[in-house]
């Protein structure tokens, strides 16, 4: 399965939160193809040092999940890089959907990746995924149903 992965829920690869253990169990039980957006290691980065600003994980957790994520980053993924054609997607998807731009850019990505199953947190981007006629799941609601 091609698995498309924003941010939000490529950070519970690397810290626990609500619906980690759901994602792990997708991740590890299909033979998938996981594909991310060039701009989730910006954001990956971005929302890290957020976490340790809000004292929500220690600066040594901050340390291992990005080593990770780095290692992750050149081995397991395969990156959707942002070009001048997605990025004129991107503003399609966002003007049409009225999203904000990261997201824009993440549904572009996945539209190119061809992905099957789009997975975030964020359940107003996920109507956007399903009306784009992308499987959709938020690994905080629960195990994945095929």
């Amino acid at each position: 399965m091609r698995i498309f992965l924003d941010t939000s829920a490529l950070a519970k690869r690397y810290v626990q939160e609500p619906g980690s253990g759901e994602l792990m169990e997708l991740l590890t039980s299909n033979t998938s193809e996981i594909f991310i957006s060039t701009l989730a290691f910006v954001e990956f980065a971005s929302a890290m040092g957020r976490k340790l600003r809000n004292k929500e994980i220690a600066e040594a957790e901050v340390t291992e999940a990005i080593e990770e994520f780095e290692k992750d980053w050149h081995q397991v993924f395969a990156k959707i890089p942002l070009e001048d054609m997605l990025a004129e997607t991107a503003s399609a998807i966002a003007l049409q959907y009225s999203l904000k731009g990261a997201d824009a850019v993440h549904l572009a990505s996945a539209q190119v990746a061809g992905a099957e199953l789009f997975v975030a947190s964020d359940n107003r981007l996920l109507r956007v995924v399903k009306k784009m006629g992308i499987n959709s799941y938020n690994s905080e609601s629960g195990p994945y149903r095929y």
